[in-house]
């Protein structure tokens, strides 16, 4: 078992060997031991600033809605930035600014995009049962947006190196627009299965640091190995990620020794989509281009757990949200 395994497997069992205290005391464990990387390191040594990095987000989550429009159900967007920005709030790179969305297509997949844009479609929120289902999900991406996996396969696409980027001062507008216009290939092939595997050991740790049951995303998985390959709707999801049994594998090889000692964490039921939101748009894959890039969005205040507000008051204006993800 990889090192990293080793030290996510010592914070869980610290949570639970340790009750309520060391469960208190595993969340306050800095994730930048935990993965042995900085925010620093994570900007600096790949040549590319956080600023370019949420340049680069916002284009490609841009394009992203100009293939899928946002599901119309503002308490439902407001709702899931709620849970994802709490979820991100544990992360490595909590201030950043974190935006959330679901997309209106039966297609079941999520994106992340650099610089802390994460979209799941409508398809596969209709099939989560659970607030810990959808924890899961977002903390899979939250996963690939702290590790930067997208960043360093555009930059591998784009054939720069750190040191040319960082050379390149000049023309930096035309290294960043190059690394744009590789963000469809990546999304249209996907990362490498151990950029999958990594993303889904670090949603494990994220969401039960966040308080959820830590099983939320292995529910998905099974949900997703259930419907199988010839399902339609799930086309582009298994064309871009690893069998939802081999992720399944993976995290069993990390977990089952442990099962009895993982803490149990919270399910509260989740937000159901609006009646008039409308019916679910036809399933099929997503394009990876769009129209629209999206208009700059102030960063929230930090966000509090989900099960510290009251039910149906949003953290965040929901009309604000939306005219900032549709830049109106």
């Amino acid at each position: 078992m990889s090192a990293l395994n080793m030290t996510i497997l010592r914070t869980l069992l610290a949570a639970a060997l340790g009750g309520a205290a060391g469960f208190a005391q595993a969340q306050n464990i800095d994730l930048n031991r935990l993965f042995s990387i900085g925010r620093d390191a994570v900007t600096a040594v790949a040549g590319v600033s956080e600023q370019d990095e949420q340049t680069m987000g916002r284009e490609i989550a841009g394009r992203m809605l100009g293939a899928a429009p946002l599901v119309n159900d503002a308490a439902l967007q407001a709702y899931v930035n709620r849970v994802g920005r709490w979820i991100a709030l544990q992360s490595e790179r909590p201030d950043l600014p974190w935006r959330f969305a679901v997309i209106d297509t039966a297609s079941i997949n999520a994106f992340a995009a650099p610089g802390g844009y994460v979209m799941l479609t409508r398809g596969l929120y209709d099939i989560l049962d659970t607030e810990a289902q959808l924890a899961g999900v977002l903390a899979h991406e939250i996963g690939h947006i702290v590790r930067r996996h997208h960043v360093t396969v555009m930059q591998k696409s784009a054939a720069l190196s750190a040191g040319s980027q960082i050379a390149q001062r000049d023309n930096r507008s035309a290294v960043i627009n190059n690394m744009i216009g590789t963000g469809a290939e990546v999304f249209a092939r996907g990362l490498d299965k151990s950029a999958e595997y990594e993303a889904d050991a670090i949603g494990i740790v994220l969401a039960a640091r966040a308080g959820y049951n830590p099983f939320g995303l292995v529910d998905v998985l099974h949900k997703l190995a259930a419907r199988g390959a010839g399902d339609n709707s799930m086309a582009l999801l298994f064309k871009t990620h690893p069998l939802p049994g081999d992720r399944l594998a993976q995290l069993g090889d990390l977990l089952t020794p442990n099962l009895a000692r993982l803490p149990a964490g919270r399910e509260p039921d989740i937000r159901r989509v609006a009646a008039g939101a409308g019916p679910l748009r036809a399933a099929q894959p997503l394009p990876a281009e769009g129209a629209r890039g999206l208009a700059g969005q102030p960063a929230s205040s930090p966000p509090q757990s989900p099960a510290q507000q009251p039910k149906n008051t949003p953290a965040i204006d929901p009309m604000q949200l939306l005219r900032g993800i549709l830049g109106r």
